[in-house]
């Protein structure tokens, strides 16, 4: 199992915007479509003009890969980044340690 963790900057604007997107566009639903997805998490920052967090678990790299492949994710990435105030990039992956 492997974790993806991204950084969304988003515009101050578009804050609710973007968990509505996110929703609207079932961003995680494809996640899980395209194979190997467990579970992910859309985390706003209590500090307000901090980044969003997407922390997403994987059964391994390859699914992570796969995803980043798929070409919906670039449809959704195409989708969300008007709301963003950078663009959207991948994420680093993380192994548990403890």
């Amino acid at each position: 199992m492997v974790v993806s963790v991204l950084h969304l900057a988003v515009r101050h604007d578009a804050e609710d915007d973007l968990i509505r997107a996110f929703v609207e566009h079932d961003v995680f639903g494809h996640s899980r479509r395209s194979g190997g997805f467990v579970s992910g998490r859309l985390l706003r920052p209590l500090e307000r003009g901090d980044p969003f967090v997407v922390i997403a678990e994987w059964d391994g790299p390859a699914s992570y890969q796969a995803w980043l492949d798929n070409p919906i994710r670039g449809r959704l990435s195409a989708e969300l980044e008007p709301l963003l105030a950078g663009h959207v990039v991948s994420g680093k992956l993380y192994e548990e340690a403890l």
